[in-house]
């Protein structure tokens, strides 16, 4: 029996996230000088100064004074904590959280032990990186709220496939590793509450909903032994849920803020429309305007996205399945930047600037309806929600 009580240190990682045009990203610092670990990518982070010092605080200290980033305490989420002991056989506990709003451009602000500084996606991680920091990240991404990362004598400090030493655990009342993560919501501190019943897991900020097979019964879904069977997995569940397609376009106006949209080749029942399309694969709705917006008339919107209009469709009008949209503030176009779109020919043959008044003349009923209520949003600041396409357009 040790004479003494085990103390370890605890440390805070910072998982700096922002959508890019591949998808999420995070920012990583790349490790310099004589610290451990020198020329392996980090996430930015740090040891707690003492007692005085709780993890929230010595994350914002981190975040100032690594990348020059300032983090208002109510935008720190908890995200993952990792039990972690290195090949010399010193442990710690290292706690991660995410952050999605915070002011300032990240930098390098310590080049003494830190060389770079960059965003890459969730997807395509730099290598080498710290195999403590990528447990961290591969248990956030995979939604468990804890891990042990032990390694062993010899295991190299470095991220490598075949020497995985990640073991990550499920929260309490998420049914073990059976569980279906099947999506996240934000919610407020009043509704949280009522998604708890279902099975909706965590805070007010962020509530997960897991389900076993015996918890899909959640309202407005068909009973469990309808849903599913123990064997069933996350793939052939989402055989038996309705689909839909996403969209996203913008809401341009000239400097007398005059709508502008395109006339469409290929649509006659919908002759006018706002710059736009179809998501591809792996695309965010904001992504999915931006290249829209490029590729159909030229400009590219700098963001930051802001909504304007959500927009739902039930299948109708010989589409099949359900839509989701979503109308972002384009901002105005001066005369010079309207005078020189080129339309791509095979989509739209014709740009136009009208008053509201102009645009009625020449749209359909529902269209326009859509229109003026995009135009409404702008002007009060409030978004709007359509929830019927109309496809007659009666």
């Amino acid at each position: 029996m040790n004479a003494g009580r085990h103390t370890e240190p605890v440390d805070v990682h910072l998982i700096l996230r922002r959508d890019g045009k591949e998808g999420p990203e995070v920012l990583l610092s790349r490790r310099a000088g004589s610290v451990y670990a020198a020329g392996l990518w980090h996430l930015v982070s740090g040891h707690l100064n003492g007692p005085e010092e709780d993890v929230v605080g010595a994350l914002i200290r981190e975040a100032e004074e690594e990348a020059g980033v300032s983090i208002d305490p109510a935008d720190v989420r908890f995200a993952v904590a990792v039990h972690h002991r290195s090949p010399a056989g010193k442990s710690r506990t290292g706690m991660f959280f995410e952050v999605r709003t915070w002011q300032g451009t990240p930098g390098v602000r310590e080049p003494a032990v830190c060389d770079a500084m960059g965003w890459f996606p969730f997807n395509a991680l730099p290598e080498p990186m710290v195999a403590y920091c990528r447990a961290g990240l591969d248990a956030y991404r995979s939604g468990r709220l804890m891990a042990v990362h032990f390694q062993e004598p010899g295991d190299p400090i470095a991220y490598t496939s075949g020497v995985d030493r990640c073991r990550p655990f499920p929260a309490v009342g998420t049914g073990g590793p059976d569980t279906r993560a099947l999506f996240e919501l934000h919610t407020s501190e009043a509704a949280a509450p009522l998604h708890h019943e279902p099975g909706f897991m965590g805070g007010p900020a962020l509530t997960r909903m897991t389900a076993t097979a015996a918890q899909l019964t959640v309202p407005g879904m068909r009973p469990s032994s309808e849903a599913v069977s123990p064997s069933t997995t996350l793939e052939q569940y989402a055989e038996t849920v309705p689909k839909a397609t996403m969209w996203g376009c913008l809401y341009f106006t000239d400097e007398d803020d005059r709508p502008l949209q395109v006339h469409s080749v290929y649509s006659p029942a919908y002759p006018w429309q706002l710059v736009g399309g179809t998501t591809d694969p792996g695309e965010h709705p904001w992504q999915t305007a931006v290249r829209e917006c490029e590729e159909e008339i030229g400009i590219t919107p700098t963001g930051p996205p802001r909504l304007l209009a959500t927009v739902y469709s039930p299948p109708g009008g010989g589409w099949p399945c359900s839509t989701i949209g979503c109308v972002f503030e384009g901002g105005r176009l001066t005369a010079e930047q309207i005078r020189g779109i080129s339309l791509d020919a095979q989509e739209h043959d014709e740009v136009r600037v009208l008053s509201m008044a102009g645009w009625k003349e020449l749209m359909p009923p529902g269209d326009f309806a859509r229109l003026t209520a995009v135009e409404e949003a702008r002007r009060t600041g409030v978004a709007a929600y359509i929830d019927s396409w109309e496809w007659g357009n009666s």
